[in-house]
């Protein structure tokens, strides 16, 4: 079972989980310190036990205080955050007694946020591993066209993957893929022992599932995407708002359903059932989110969409032992996996591993 499985019941839990997260982003002077803040808090600590289950995590609550201070500009709060003020404005001091203050000031509207919502962590950076596992998983069916589909889509950003620009940088040089004039613009650097080569393939069609879709065109919903990316990494939201301008006119479909039990109705909904149709499921840090004993029923949904003999594959990047049947690699970072059905045979591989905001890819 992967720690990220482990739901806190209780303010101690919550507190300890609130101190992993302070010790594994210590990079993060912002984050790290309200981390540690809520670790050693009863009271504000508490105000995460009202979230959905499998939503009982600091995430959550990083994300609602992020939203209160963009809500409200002019709370103290958000004098520390560098995605209202600009990275070069944030003071000098600790800013845990000023966000304390307004998450207890306004403890009923931020319970409310985190009681109502999910965190929808539209990282379009992620296109760099996206990128690299569409490439491995379409590399015996280069020509065939796809019909593409993302589990907990959120707002579908990752859907226009082929409308950024995606570079990897390694040591012996770069690659690229998606349109050299693009507004959005993702870059990560490649581990892997030999360097990798992008190709995207030909999306003949695309749709996104997520239990509550984010519309683009509504800016509340737009703010609640923008409140749970970190702020301590202004550039994540600056790609973001690029990422939303660049859809927002054409947005990706996102149907309203669970990304497990209506996935089947998802997919036959899109599919273009052309001769040499290769259907394409992805999933990137959402399968997690999901009750542990419901993840196989995703493995049954694609058996039977490749019944017929239809070439079909399901790519994720999800924490070690989340994703059914993947081999463990007994390493805390992200790991990259494909599900191949190819003439009705099942075969499943890691295929390396990431950052999980694609800061870095790795693939074997």
């Amino acid at each position: 079972m992967s720690r990220h499985d482990i739901q806190p019941t209780d303010v101690t839990g919550v507190q300890r989980q609130a101190r992993e997260f302070a010790s594994e982003y210590a990079h993060l002077s912002l984050y790290r310190r309200l981390a540690e803040g809520l670790a050693g808090d009863d009271e504000v600590a508490a105000l995460l036990l009202s979230a959905q289950p499998g939503q009982t995590r600091p995430v959550l609550i990083l994300a609602a205080l992020h939203d209160l201070v963009l809500r409200e500009p002019d709370l103290p709060a958000a004098q520390w955050y560098p995605s209202i003020t600009g990275a070069a404005a944030s003071p000098a001091g600790d800013p845990w007694p000023d966000v304390r203050a307004a998450a207890l000031d306004h403890a009923e509207s931020v319970r409310e946020v985190i009681a109502t919502h999910t965190t929808q962590t539209n990282e379009v950076n992620r296109s760099v591993y996206l990128a690299a596992l569409l490439t491995a998983a379409c590399a015996d069916l280069p020509d065939a066209p796809v019909t593409l589909v993302e589990q907990g889509a959120s707002a579908g950003l990752l859907l226009g993957v082929d409308r950024y620009s995606t570079t990897l940088v390694s040591a012996s040089g770069q690659t690229s893929v998606g349109p050299r004039d693009a507004l959005v613009r993702c870059e990560g650097v490649d581990r892997s022992a030999a360097p990798l080569t992008l190709r995207l393939p030909s999306v003949a069609a695309r749709v996104g599932v997520d239990l509550h879709p984010a519309d683009l065109r509504d800016a509340d919903t737009v703010r609640w995407l923008e409140a749970c990316l970190w702020p301590d990494l202004p550039v994540r939201l600056d790609r973001f708002r690029a990422a939303v301008r660049t859809l927002a006119a054409d947005p990706p479909t996102v149907r309203s359903g669970d990304m497990v039990g209506d996935l089947g109705e998802v997919i036959a909904g899109v599919r273009t059932r052309v001769a040499d149709e290769h259907v394409l499921v992805f999933s990137s840090w959402a399968l997690t989110y999901v009750e542990r004993s419901q993840r196989p029923r995703v493995v049954d949904v694609l058996e039977h969409v490749a019944a017929d003999g239809t070439p079909v594959s399901w790519i994720t990047a999800e924490p070690d032992g989340c994703v059914p049947g993947l081999p463990l690699v007994d390493r805390p970072e992200t790991v990259l996996g494909v599900t191949r059905w190819r003439a009705g045979r099942r075969t499943v591989d890691v295929l390396g591993t990431c950052h999980p905001h694609g800061e870095w890819v790795e693939l074997s």
